[in-house]
């Protein structure tokens, strides 16, 4: 119960710094570093060795949120990035850095290395992606920058109440174990607890803001309701492949940067997965394209 408030006060106050500070250069550093962080852990528990990998893909890890960032600026004084050829040269790069300390690095290690350091940081950047959505697509939101905001707390909601919801649901009502050899404390029970208390969230979010806030009213409450139940389903098969990699790797956290209560990604597993998926639904909602 305690790890699970501690857990639901940081979540708290990182929804309210990215309120706060999501149209200021902070948000590009808090992300990036929750990024670096992350990729740190993956790599930790997978056990690297390689001083040279791990040093490029921390690099690379918060450059890619910073890209993402400021891609738009870049583009405005004639710079254009190949981000398709960068991230080839990154990964022959990384390949080729096995050979400084080949007896101590495996390729499995590598290719989770790249994983790690490159989907994981563009996961986060969603975040800076969905920031942006009102100026990104102004012919579907009209420039409604609520739009921004809204859709940020909406993924927030969609992964983390979900979790909440399913762990008191399932804490009191839960009695059909759902997945004993992955995680054996969810229940049927609570999965159900937990999708429900996701779309209410999301609901009662939207209804909010469609009566207060937005000024172009480019969503409906039926496509809130089917968008909330897919990420909710979405974040708790990212919460069991959290869970199946700590297996693989016999550990229980991924980190301990907040002891007790696990690391960045044992906090934002479930989140990468939500963020990343509104943000492909929303591109393509309303024939948008990427």
């Amino acid at each position: 119960m305690l790890k699970r408030t501690v857990a639901g006060i940081l979540a708290a106050l990182f929804g309210i710094t990215i309120i706060v500070f999501r149209d200021t250069p902070a948000l590009v550093v808090v992300v990036g570093a929750l990024s670096v962080i992350a990729t740190w852990e993956i790599e930790k528990v997978i056990g690297l060795k390689n001083k040279a990998i791990f040093i490029i893909s921390l690099i690379f890890s918060g450059g890619v949120v910073a890209f993402y960032e400021y891609r738009a600026e870049l583009a405005s004084v004639g710079i254009t990035v190949p981000t398709t050829a960068v991230f080839a040269v990154y990964a022959m790069l990384v390949f080729i850095l096995m050979l400084t300390d080949f007896k101590n690095t495996k390729f499995e290690q590598v290719a989770s290395v790249i994983v790690a350091s490159a989907l994981v940081p563009f996961a986060f950047s969603t975040i800076v992606f969905l920031n942006d959505m009102s100026e990104t697509y102004p012919e579907f939101f009209g420039g409604d920058k609520h739009y921004d905001l809204f859709f940020i707390l909406f993924g927030l909601f969609a992964a983390w109440l979900t979790d909440t919801f399913a762990y008191f649901t399932g804490r009191f009502l839960g009695k059909h174990k759902m997945c004993p050899n992955i995680s054996p404390k969810k229940t049927v029970e609570g999965a159900i607890g937990g999708v429900l208390g996701g779309i209410l969230s999301c609901v009662i979010l939207f209804i909010i803001f469609d009566k207060f806030y937005f000024t172009t009213h480019a969503l409906s409450l039926v496509w809130v309701i089917v968008v909330s139940l897919v990420l909710s389903i979405v974040g708790m098969c990212g919460d069991l492949t959290a869970s199946v990699v700590k297996r693989n790797f016999g550990v229980k956290d991924f980190g301990n940067i907040l002891p007790g209560h696990g690391g960045v990604m044992d906090r934002f597993d479930s989140g990468l997965f939500v963020l990343a998926m509104l943000w492909v639904i929303v591109t393509v909602t309303g024939n948008i394209s990427v």
